[in-house]
């Protein structure tokens, strides 16, 4: 076409490779995507970094834990059957700060304790109990079946105390339901949804009015069944979101496709997940869900918008029609362009969806 026309033929091909470049399709998934971390955020959702979000849309499986996710320990009662002297009351307290255990730090708080004492041989067993050498005592703090010593308390749940082999009684800590669960169920009810909680069976009748006739409800599982659950599931071809304290449940959520630590004390640091998520913000769930969903909408509206604009410019720049300094100046029009529609379009979700 420009073989007599040296100039117009290279100022055809700057023009075509100007405005070929990709970079419009490289900057709408990250701009995108970071607009809806910066509104989760406001919202009290701590997503680890844009991947997460996309695997957060395509998720079609929810596990709750029960003990700190669908229960809060901000408004528990808690009472101890047994008798403890001030200097027992320190050593307990001093066993049960080392712990980030929902559990243990609501009964620190009851037990109002203002200096502690050093520990040594300090031992966890995630989900069953606590154990140290404190002042001279040897203490023990957790689950029955746990104990050092065979007893017959009352009830089986709780936080049982042994101090040098003498049974001194259990924190029964009865939790608050989250307020709106039931709500929050029925809007998750598309979803295939399981609770896997390590406490007994207590609450199952509770459960069962809550959630749909078909969910799967398990009490008593460790941290090692939660895991193989999540990955039975995962080998079935399901995209599965866990749930839980972030402890108990670290494996469970570190395997899931994405993990969420449920917490009413956001600085308990939780590595093992992709999300950490303010107990209160718990039933707009529904809504993080479906702004990652419209976020992949969004992207890919970007992209037709970008190769669009990508195929007019070459159509024009191989004609020679197209100047390449034309094509210079329209390039970061066309970034501002996708730049502004991403987030405009990301806010108008986010409004769609109750999130601002």
């Amino acid at each position: 076409m420009f073989q007599n026309d040296s100039h117009k033929a290279w100022s055809a091909f700057t023009a075509v490779i100007i405005v070929a470049c990709p970079c419009v399709l490289a900057l709408s998934t990250p701009f995108t995507l970071s607009a809806i971390l910066s509104v989760f955020d406001k919202k009290g959702f701590y997503v680890k970094n844009t991947d997460a979000v996309e695997e957060l849309a395509k998720c079609d499986t929810l596990i709750f834990d029960k003990t700190g996710t669908l229960t809060s320990n901000e408004n528990a009662e808690i009472a101890f059957s047994g008798s403890l002297t001030n200097e027992e009351k320190r050593v307990v307290a001093s066993l049960l700060r080392n712990s980030t255990h929902p559990l243990s730090r609501h009964i620190l708080k009851a037990l109002n304790v203002e200096r502690f004492y050093s520990l040594n041989d300090y031992k966890e067993v995630v989900g069953k109990g606590l154990s140290a050498q404190i002042n001279h005592h040897a203490i023990y703090a957790g689950h029955l079946s746990m104990l050092p010593l065979t007893v017959k308390p009352a009830g089986e749940t709780g936080v049982h105390i042994v101090i040098d082999h003498i049974y001194k009684g259990c924190f029964d800590i009865k939790q608050q339901w989250r307020p709106g669960l039931a709500q929050l169920i029925s809007k998750l009810s598309k979803f295939n949804l399981q609770v896997l909680s390590g406490d007994t069976d207590k609450d199952r009748s509770m459960l069962t009015t809550i959630f749909p006739e078909n969910t799967t409800i398990r009490f008593g599982q460790r941290p090692h069944q939660k895991l193989d659950a999540v990955l039975n599931l995962q080998e079935n071809g399901n995209k599965v979101m866990m749930l839980g304290d972030g402890l108990n449940d670290a494996g469970a959520l570190k395997q899931s496709n994405f993990g969420i630590a449920i917490t009413d004390n956001i600085n308990n640091f939780t590595p093992g997940c992709d999300a950490i998520l303010q107990g209160g913000g718990l039933n707009l769930l529904p809504h993080f869900i479906q702004l990652s969903k419209d976020g992949l909408k969004v992207i890919k509206i970007s992209f037709a918008i970008a190769i669009a604009y990508n195929c007019i410019g070459i159509y024009f720049a191989v004609q020679g029609t197209l100047y390449p300094l034309v094509a210079a100046v329209l390039m970061p029009v066309s970034t501002v362009t996708i730049i502004l529609f991403t987030t405009l379009a990301t806010r108008w979700f986010a409004r769609k969806n109750n999130l601002i």
